[in-house]
């Protein structure tokens, strides 16, 4: 089986049945509700990708997906940027900063703009040598279109470990593999309760903490709501986000922040709700959810810590209260991305490793070919 590739620049030019066909289960960030989003907030516009079957009866059958986008140094989305990801590794893992990774800029980002599963989506028909051909055929063409472009870099960040296929294909390719860090999902107990959530904790001392929190949480008379995400409501959201922002050391600038709630509400309105905590009717917390399929995203969430006090509400929030609602619904789990990667094991997380992979196309500057190089020998993968 041979296939062809096509490169479109607009969601309106795709058969988007076709391309939400393919998705796989978790695959909502490539899916075209969050698709959506992403394009009215990407400049310049982004790239999908499509293999098409070149002959016999299934001719011109879609067979695999991928978006892709193409980012500067002053795009904001610094988890799908080359320098930074990079830059973050090298401060990791040799303790000091990649000043070469600017090299790799602009970069073309391969997968979803979403801090997890680069890669692209296949047909759920398609076999093993064929999955393989078509991902050859999009790794190719996206290098193709990097050049047409003249990007410094192609890059798939956040590959999964487990994904023996593309990461033949990506190593074959010449792309240098770094270990980046580790995504996040929590299995929900089905048919359940959230006693059995509890009880499925591997230790005795995390399940006390989680009764503890949920004392309480509960003693303190938080209650929670579910709503639709509205841009009246992103008004109230946007500065608790900013206020975790600060917290953490990262001023959130809260006009932008408020923007990228705005936009979700109007592009994503049949998939987002937010799930808000009030105490003593004053809104205290919130995470911004996407419920889709069997699955639930976590998304992005904020406090108002002068509410909230020394309440473990990020705990009754992102995690206890979305566990009820998963159980509510019947859904199997819950994905939250990268990072914290203690509390969410302490939270029954179960993990896979992120593989950044990382390909400079730029011959006059070998700088960042070098620099890739020498820094995977530091933070090789894991797995």
């Amino acid at each position: 089986m041979g296939f062809s590739v096509r490169v479109d620049r607009h969601l309106a030019s795709l058969n988007i049945p076709e391309w939400d066909a393919v998705q796989p289960d978790g695959g909502f960030y490539s899916s075209s509700p969050w698709l959506r989003h992403a394009e009215r907030t990407a400049d310049p516009a982004p790239f999908y990708f499509t293999a098409a079957d070149t002959a016999g009866a299934d001719a011109g059958r879609l067979r695999a997906t991928m978006p892709a986008y193409a980012l500067t140094r002053d795009a904001p989305f610094v988890f799908c940027r080359a320098d930074h990801v990079i830059d973050d590794i090298s401060r990791t893992a040799a303790g000091r900063p990649a000043e070469w990774a600017g090299a790799l800029m602009p970069c073309l980002a391969c997968g979803p703009r979403h801090p997890s599963h680069s890669g692209a989506a296949f047909a759920r028909d398609l076999g093993p040598d064929d999955r393989l051909k078509a991902a050859t055929a999009l790794v190719a063409r996206a290098e193709e279109v990097a050049a047409e472009n003249a990007l410094a870099s192609v890059t798939f960040l956040y590959v999964d470990a487990t994904d023996d296929m593309f990461r033949t294909v990506l190593e074959k390719g010449g792309y240098t593999a770094l270990h980046c860090a580790t995504t996040y999902m929590l299995p929900v107990p089905q048919p359940g309760t959230f006693t059995d959530y509890i009880a499925a904790l591997p230790t005795k001392t995390r399940r006390r903490r989680v009764a503890r929190d949920v004392r309480a949480l509960d003693g303190a008379g938080v209650t929670y709501r579910v709503r639709p995400l509205t841009e009246e409501l992103a008004g109230r959201l946007a500065p608790l986000e900013a206020q975790l922002y600060a917290r953490y050391g990262t001023p959130g600038d809260e006009a932008a922040l408020l923007g990228v709630l705005r936009s979700v509400a109007r592009n994503v309105p049949d998939h987002a709700e937010v799930v808000t905590a009030e105490l003593g009717g004053r809104l205290a917390g919130f995470v911004l959810i996407f419920a889709d399929g069997h699955d639930l995203y976590a998304r992005q969430a904020g406090f108002d810590y002068a509410v909230k006090g020394r309440l473990p509400l990020y705990f009754g929030l992102v995690y206890y209260q979305l566990v009820r609602l998963a159980q509510a619904r019947g859904l199997a789990a819950i994905h939250y991305s990268i990072g914290a990667d203690e509390v969410k094991e302490s939270r029954g997380c179960t993990g896979v490793e992120q593989i950044a992979y990382v390909k400079s196309l730029d011959p006059r500057d070998p700088s960042a070919r070098r620099g890739v190089a020498e820094l995977a020998e530091l933070s090789p993968p894991r797995g």
